[in-house]
């Protein structure tokens, strides 16, 4: 459940046909709730919806987790968290294939490694053993009773069970799991067969990791991004550029994202862009003309043009690593892609990738992670330093969080109300109409 659009509905070409519905031509639903505006707080902050869109969403979407280079050899493994209580092993078998379990052992339901907010007791004393929450390990090894799988999740150990007790049928319960150019995709549904992955939005993905070469790039620096703030919030900002002007000096400086310029501006900028800008995104501009309404998909091709004098997505607009492979030279271009409802997202440059994830795990706590992805070939100190690489993005997420965090902080107040969405957050608008439609089935 793959779609491809362009920020900000659309940075900076596509208009958001819900967010201009006129104001008598609104729908309003059976709670009071009416179409164009942001939703009444108790669907931000109430734990029972909460629980009813964690159930929507493990039963529907599948989740970006990370790229299969996180786990380059057999044995190495990392932990990833959904909900309150989801957690999944994913790993690299001896025959090097990806595999994902969940990390609940078949005995008595404990987990068999840590997660990453969950330190070790600083106790000497204590004999427990448990994996943490990424490492290399031959087997997996539960801390209460021993019980041991193997990378293939088979149970290889399990003493003084009975003698009718059948090892075969007590390995780890797979979780969904499909792998798209390079990046690793999960879906928690409990059924045999989960939803469709092979969509018509996963082609946008495709076509972005044929262009860069995703797949075989690597990792060159990720960082953790915690979120106070419930997720469709998170979601929602990221949805839209109309703050950018006002809350991301830097962005808008680099990418030309900036709604808040005059006239006059605009017009001056395009002129300079005129000799600058790449030739794909100014065709693509074009194609997307009217496309923002949406309809039953998602997906929409866009390629963007940085601000004149800037070849990469970073501050000063200069190289921060070698070329990717497939690209033979530097085309000022930058091309983006995210998953359904943008819980993952892809920026690319001629020089790198920063891909982005932002998961629910509960009602007002949000994950978000960014990894960057460069030539594999690059050396870390030699071609690349990790700083100027996330640099842009790190500056930009962490104003987003100051962001989403205050604007969270702001709904609980008895005197927030849904408030009407801009035409440049026509994005944010068709989400939330989804969400209302899909999940709350209002």
């Amino acid at each position: 459940m793959l779609r491809a659009n362009a920020p900000s509905d659309v940075k900076p070409a596509i208009a958001g046909a819900v967010a201009s519905t006129g104001e008598s031509t609104r729908k309003t639903y059976s709670n009071g709730w009416r179409e164009g505006t942001t939703i009444p707080a108790e669907y931000y902050l109430d734990a029972k919806h909460y629980n009813t869109d964690e159930r929507y969403i493990a039963e529907n979407l599948w989740l970006m987790a990370d790229h299969v280079n996180r786990i380059p050899k057999a044995g190495d493994y990392f932990v990833f968290e959904f909900g309150r209580a989801e957690s999944v092993i994913i790993l690299r078998n001896t025959s090097g294939e990806i595999k994902a379990y969940h990390n609940v052992c078949r005995h008595r339901g404990s987990r068999l490694c840590r997660h990453r907010e969950d330190p070790r007791p600083d106790d000497p004393r204590l004999s427990v053993l448990q994996l943490g929450s990424s490492g290399n390990t031959p087997v997996f090894r539960c801390p209460y009773h021993a019980w041991t799988y193997d990378l293939d999740g088979n149970l290889i150990s399990a003493h003084n069970m009975q003698k009718d007790f059948d090892m075969a049928k007590n390995g780890l319960i797979p979780c969904h799991m499909r792998i798209a150019e390079g990046h690793i995709f999960l879906n928690f549904s409990r059924e045999k067969k989960p939803p469709k992955f092979d969509t018509e939005e996963v082609e946008y993905l495709r076509k972005m990791g044929q262009k860069y070469g995703l797949a075989d790039l690597k990792i060159a620096v990720r960082q953790y991004y915690p979120i106070k703030a419930n997720w469709k919030l998170a979601i929602e900002n990221f949805l839209e550029c109309y703050h950018c002007g006002s809350s991301h000096r830097n962005l808008v400086t680099t990418h030309n994202w900036d709604d808040n310029l005059s006239p006059d501006q605009k017009a001056r900028l395009l002129r300079e862009m005129t000799t600058w800008a790449c030739e794909e995104a100014k065709e693509k501009a074009g194609e997307a003309q009217g496309m923002g309404s949406g309809g039953s998909s998602w997906a929409t091709e866009y390629s963007g043009e940085l601000n004149p004098g800037f070849l990469t997505g970073s501050v000063d607009g200069k190289p921060v690593a070698p070329l990717l492979p497939r690209i033979k030279k530097w085309t000022h271009c930058t091309d983006l892609a995210t998953t359904a409802h943008s819980t993952g997202y892809w920026q690319a440059y001629d020089d790198h990738v920063a891909v982005a994830r932002f998961t629910p795990r509960a009602p007002e706590f949000t994950d978000c992670e960014i990894f960057w992805l460069v030539n594999p070939k690059a050396v870390e100190g030699k071609d690349y330093e990790p700083e100027r690489v996330m640099s842009l993005w790190d500056i930009t997420i962490r104003e987003d969080i100051w962001i989403v965090e205050n604007n969270h902080l702001g709904v609980t107040s008895r005197a927030y109300g849904p408030g009407r969405y801009a035409e440049h957050e026509g994005s944010p608008a068709r989400f939330i109409k989804w969400y209302m439609d899909e999940v709350v089935k209002a």
